[in-house]
């Protein structure tokens, strides 16, 4: 595993950890349990590929720990319009603060400035993260095989 994944993952499970003792697991379950049906992520795409159209996923990111700060100013909501208009089938967004300056707050404001189904892109590393995904708005998660095992794998896929 790269050294910035290692790092990465070992902040993402201290964060899990803080947050599982802010929010108890039931309590983010309900939240999740109580939002709208979710958008269809791979419809979206598969009606684009059906109707010959680019399926383009597009993404929503301030920074990336290579590159550092990649817009100075920063509106979700506007991005994700623009990238509706030119023709997106959904959008992919960041939520890890530590690494990439994202936020749930940009998930939810890009999901509510469009139409397009929305992907959490994050490091998951706990389930927990599934129902609180849900709870932000995201229609759909981003799990990354290299920082996962088999066994997770087919929990959290189980679990979405």
């Amino acid at each position: 595993m790269p050294d910035i994944l290692g790092r990465i993952l070992a902040t993402k499970r201290a964060e899990v950890a803080a947050a599982t003792a802010a929010v108890a697991r039931e309590v983010i379950e309900r939240q999740a349990k109580a939002m709208p049906q979710t958008r269809d992520f791979a419809g979206a795409l598969r009606e684009r590929i059906a109707h010959g159209r680019p399926a383009v996923i597009a993404e929503i990111k301030r920074a990336s720990p290579s590159k550092g700060l990649l817009r100075e100013r920063f509106d979700p909501a506007a991005i994700a319009k623009g990238y509706q208009t030119g023709g997106a089938a959904c959008l992919s967004v960041l939520t890890d603060c530590e690494y990439f300056q994202g936020a749930p707050e940009h998930l939810a404001a890009a999901r509510a400035a469009c139409s397009l189904p929305v992907l959490r892109k994050d490091f998951i590393v706990d389930a927990y993260q599934l129902y609180e995904a849900r709870a932000m708005g995201a229609d759909c998660i981003l799990l990354i095989a290299a920082a996962l095992g088999e066994p997770e794998l087919r929990e959290f896929e189980s679990i979405a």
